[in-house]
């Protein structure tokens, strides 16, 4: 086993790889739902979509992009780490100029397919696959850094996606975002991914070499083991009740009485406690391990959610923010350990595929039976009950995973 490092000494020496995965983490931003929200009332209006299908679009494009990634997630196991991510970093870019042409319902479905899979997908896969290959003593740590790339972009897109929308038409937002990408990624991947001796930390050779008696399980094997099946609801409640709730947000921020302007601003209070919890969970991880840490991840999502069915004020706006963004900071620490942990670190891009495509699938799901319940004059209250019915049981089965011993495949 590797010895841990102090935190600011690791940072110190693997700031270019840190940095080059927090990166990927933002600029998959335009491809998450927390953007993809915030104009989804004007989409619906200029395309005359109602919340189910609007939803169902949305869900139907979401499950495309699982069965891409259950494809090309194994190419990062095998494929030249700076080819690999400079060509998917140009797709993207290639992705959000295309977006700001959609015209109807069909090229919305392809272009949130496009900016699904290349951000929330690829981009997020790369990063925290190359986290939790390249560390292990510090890998929590290590995806935890990466990860404060999320809570950065909730914190600067919603905002100033609103603020750009009061000046000029949505459209036209997403190849100002394709050009700046272009600027921060193209220049800057290939010299933070190079290593050098002073920035080379546990490489794969050395991680193999310290962790040579451990069980690398295949895709295959790990697709026979029970425990990941008792795991994959927390992965995908969580995907699931966020996306939901952030997709939907417009319209039920509407139904509370507060200004979305006020929701949007409390985004960076949303992205503060990320990086806090974030940060938080990747120390308790590399102190602890993911495995006795996951069945309590979804305690936070259930607390928000709570707040926001049952608050009143809209200064209750920051609470909700500041209790979800403690769970959505520690979720990517947690589940992104979590896997090279149980199964090892050879498939992991192929293993950790399985598990993004899980969590892809959750987020299909929430959106659009949110959509079909909102449509349907479900309340706020009759969702949030459901969804603390879905954690509950969710946790008792991760808990459950845990006493649970694997049958490694011969």
């Amino acid at each position: 086993m590797l010895q841990a490092t102090g935190t600011l000494s690791f940072v110190r020496q693997e700031w270019r790889f840190l940095l080059f995965g927090t990166l990927l983490a933002f600029w998959s931003g335009p491809g998450q739902t927390f953007v993809i929200s915030v104009v989804g009332g004007h989409i619906r209006e200029d395309f005359s979509l109602s919340h189910g299908d609007f939803g169902a679009i949305y869900t139907l494009a979401t499950l495309v992009c699982a069965g891409l990634l259950w494809k090309a997630g194994p190419l990062v196991d095998s494929l030249p780490l700076r080819q690999f991510v400079i060509k998917v970093a140009i797709a993207m870019i290639l992705a959000m100029v295309a977006f700001g042409f959609v015209q109807g319902p069909i090229t919305l479905f392809l272009g949130i397919i496009a900016v699904r899979f290349l951000g929330q997908g690829m981009m997020t896969h790369i990063a925290f696959t190359s986290m939790a290959r390249r560390y292990e003593a510090e890998r929590g740590r290590a995806v935890a850094i990466a990860a404060l790339g999320f809570p950065l972009g909730e914190a600067l897109f919603p905002p100033l996606i609103v603020i750009a929308m009061g000046i000029v038409d949505w459209r036209l937002i997403w190849p100002a975002m394709a050009v700046l990408a272009a600027i921060m990624l193209l220049p800057t991947i290939p010299y933070l991914i190079r290593h050098t001796s002073n920035q080379d930390g546990h490489g794969v050779r050395d991680l193999m070499a310290a962790d040579a008696d451990a069980k690398h399980w295949t895709r295959a094997e790990m697709l026979r083991d029970k425990k990941f099946y008792l795991l994959a609801p927390t992965a995908m409640a969580q995907s699931g009740i966020f996306t939901g709730l952030f997709f939907h947000q417009v319209f039920l921020v509407a139904e509370k009485g507060w200004s979305f302007e006020w929701w949007s601003l409390c985004f960076t209070i949303f992205a503060v406690t990320s990086i806090f919890g974030g940060v938080a969970s990747g120390i308790l991880v590399d102190k602890f391990r993911a495995r006795t840490l996951v069945p309590f991840v979804l305690l936070p999502l259930l607390g928000g959610s709570l707040v926001f069915s049952y608050a009143g004020p809209p200064f209750y706006a920051a609470v909700v923010m500041f209790i979800l963004g403690l769970g959505a900071g520690a979720t990517n620490p947690i589940l992104s350990s979590l896997w090279p942990e149980l199964y090892g670190t050879r498939h992991l891009g192929a293993i950790r595929s399985v598990a993004t495509v899980v969590m892809v699938f959750g987020s299909a799901l929430g959106p659009v039976f949110m959509g079909w319940a909102l449509d349907a004059d479900f309340t706020l209250h009759h969702i949030v009950l459901t969804s603390i019915c879905i954690i509950i049981v969710s946790s008792a089965l991760a808990k459950m995973a845990l006493n649970t011993k694997s049958s490694f495949a011969k």
